[in-house]
């Protein structure tokens, strides 16, 4: 019973933030979400597994199909639809009662922030998290081929996780269990290799401009790195890896020297928490597991935030909570002879522990509503640009439109989202980043694109805020461009016919 009720205090910042929300009033926010809900919708209607957003609706080749699949389930309601984005975060808690039986890592994990916002939006992080842990779990109990079926269907609701086989089986030979490794591998196979060869017959053979984002990882992944930059990239994602793994475990801006220190003597405690356990039990899977997938990382063309690393938050706390139970040991031998010392030390530590559950309940509890009430308080502009494009366009109307997921939601028409090159960010090249967006509007036309939405959010997630007023000064006065609509907060202009030559 006391589970039950841990579990049920856990879940509150969650539910609360879904009162407050009352539905999905963001979904597309992070754009990934829209993503995944378009073509959840394009299955449930019997479309096939499409990127519903984009012109002519391609086959979706980039993220895998397991998660688009289970949000298929609801997608014709949004109830039903919120409550299968929701669901994800209780079965985790389970899987983690299963795993180690810690009532405080259960009560982390659901007081993290980053738990709510993903169980409040169509993300795959939990989703697919729960699969992890179960993989996970199943091998520590021996059981291979359930552990390789889960780490399969992990796969597929997250490509990243193919550094879970990877690590299992590393896992599994340092255990001297080859013929276990062999039959891991042998399970595994067909989940990489069906995708694998689904993504090669599907995906289009003459990928140009706006679309190379969406269909394709390893297209996009050699348009944006070679040589020259490498050792950029990997300087600037290993140090974001270390602040996004701190920023899990104590939620803070980067902004303030003494928060950022913190979250990192937190992670050092994590860290040294897990090099405790290899030293009494040997390496855990999940620990080795760990190592593909943050290499993975490092080496990936975006920067590893704390969304990617979501999947090893399980494991960072089981880590910090070693730590603090033999810190807790510790000073109950130093209390016999040293009580001043001990004393101060247990006021210093407990102190920090307070910190983090303030920080982390704070966050939990009062941002991660902030996003969809910053949407409900924009609906009404919204939904007037929408209208007007409903009545106003044709059906086959494309668009250059930041929010393409949620232009197709809420419009039925189709667009070309706005995604600069990587590579632009990892040089710091922002004459390049502006010249990079200020040529969109030049090849709208080669892309089959009339219109261009422009709203409140545009550009905010990644653009400096000069560039990004530079870049819509630019949007909102050019010529060849007409406004067509405007309100206090969206604005839709139009391309000017191409003026004949005399």
């Amino acid at each position: 019973m006391w589970k039950v009720l841990i579990t049920l205090v856990a879940l509150l910042p969650s539910l609360w933030s879904l009162w407050q929300a009352g539905g999905l009033p963001h979904l597309g926010y992070f754009h990934d979400d829209g993503l995944y809900a378009g073509t959840a919708a394009a299955l449930a209607e019997g479309r096939g597994l499409k990127v519903e957003s984009l012109p002519g609706e391609p086959w979706q080749v980039k993220y895998p199909p397991l998660f688009p699949l289970y949000l298929a389930l609801g997608a014709r309601w949004e109830p039903a639809l919120l409550f299968l984005v929701w669901l994800p975060l209780p079965l985790l808690l389970w899987q983690l009662w299963r795993w180690r039986g810690d009532a405080a890592i259960v009560f982390l994990i659901g007081w993290n922030v980053f738990s709510v916002v993903f169980a409040g939006t169509a993300l795959s992080e939990v989703f697919a998290t729960v699969l992890l842990v179960l993989s996970i779990r199943e091998l520590e109990r021996g059981r291979t081929r359930a552990a390789a079926l889960a780490a399969g269907l992990a796969y597929l609701a997250r490509t990243a996780l193919v550094a879970l086989p990877a690590g299992a089986i590393l896992w599994l030979l340092w255990k001297r269990r080859p013929r276990d490794a062999a039959e891991f591998a042998a399970i595994f196979a067909p989940f990489f290799l069906l995708w694998s060869w689904f993504v090669a017959s599907h995906t289009p053979s003459n990928l140009t401009g706006g679309l190379v984002y969406y269909l394709s990882y390893t297209q996009f992944f050699r348009q944006n790195m070679d040589f020259n930059i490498l050792s950029t990239v990997l300087a600037i994602n290993a140090q974001e890896l270390i602040g996004s793994m701190g920023s899990l475990l104590f939620f803070n801006s980067g902004d303030s020297f003494w928060e950022v220190n913190f979250a990192r003597l937190l992670l050092f405690g994590a860290i040294s928490g897990l090099v405790r356990q290899v030293r009494a039990n040997g390496p855990s899977p999940y620990i080795v597991m760990a190592f593909p997938y943050m290499a993975l990382l490092v080496v990936w063309n975006f920067v590893p935030n704390s969304r990617f690393l979501y999947p090893l938050l399980p494991l960072l706390l089981d880590g910090l909570l070693t730590e603090f139970r033999h810190f807790k040991s510790m000073l109950s031998v130093t209390w016999i002879k040293q009580r001043g010392a001990t004393i101060v030390i247990s006021a210093m530590v407990a102190a920090g522990a307070l910190w983090t559950l303030q920080r982390n309940a704070v966050a939990a509890w009062k941002y991660s509503p902030q996003i969809p009430a910053n949407y409900k308080a924009m609906a009404p502009d919204r939904e007037q640009a929408y209208a007007w494009i409903r009545a106003n366009t044709p059906e086959n109307a494309n668009f250059l439109v930041y929010e393409d997921p949620s232009l197709r939601r809420h419009t039925g028409r189709h667009g070309i989202g706005i995604h600069c090159p990587t590579r632009l960010f990892y040089t710091n090249d922002n004459p390049a980043i502006v010249a990079y967006h200020l040529q969109l509007i030049a090849n709208m036309r080669a892309e089959n694109l009339e219109y261009l939405l422009i709203g409140p959010n545009d550009l905010s997630q990644e653009i400096r805020t000069e560039e990004r007023e530079q870049i819509l000064k630019d949007w909102k006065t050019r010529p060849d461009l007409e406004t067509v609509f405007q309100n206090s907060r969206f604005l839709i202009r139009r391309l000017r016919p191409l003026q004949s030559g005399m």
